[in-house]
């Protein structure tokens, strides 16, 4: 396809301070607290910056995968970070995924998630991508549901998030 990119984006709000936001967001490698999505997580440093890498363990397969294991290419603390798969993933050659916040007026801060595939042909991106973007797009919006509501639990939620997986 000769890197013809598809891309989708969603936004949603979270009452909370961006602080309180980035103090879970940030923590790249630990999303199992919070996702039903992700089963367990792990990243190979103690702290988080660009080029470390998290992986995790998916509870049913996706795009062909039980296990997911994915590079920080972007971390700015309170603003955004980016990560790309290692591997393909399904029909797609690659797989990027960039989160970032913005604070709103009443004390929210809406998160948005930008992911960006490759496909690997014209069926990838044609026939394919037309089927699997609502269903992306679902899939994050869940996921953001989680996080605001994880975030809006309140620091006891935060502390006690580990255990509760």
């Amino acid at each position: 396809m000769g890197g013809a990119r598809v891309t989708f984006r969603v936004s949603h709000p979270v009452y909370a301070s961006p602080d309180v936001v980035w103090a879970v967001l940030g923590d790249f490698g630990t999303e199992h607290r919070w996702t039903t999505t992700l089963t367990y997580c792990e990243r190979d440093t103690a702290n988080v910056a660009v080029g470390t890498r998290r992986t995790c363990r998916l509870p049913k397969p996706l795009m062909g995968r039980t296990e997911v294991s994915e590079r920080l290419t972007e971390f700015e603390h309170g603003v955004a970070l980016a990560y790309e798969l290692d591997g393909s993933a399904g029909p797609f050659a690659s797989a990027s995924s960039r989160w970032s916040t913005r604070s709103e007026e009443h004390g929210a801060t809406v998160v948005t998630v930008e992911g960006q595939f490759v496909p690997r042909n014209w069926f990838a991106h044609f026939v394919l991508w037309p089927m699997a973007k609502p269903f992306l797009l679902r899939l994050t919006r869940a996921v953001l549901g989680e996080l605001a509501t994880f975030v809006q639990a309140g620091p006891r939620a935060c502390s006690l998030g580990s255990e509760a997986r």
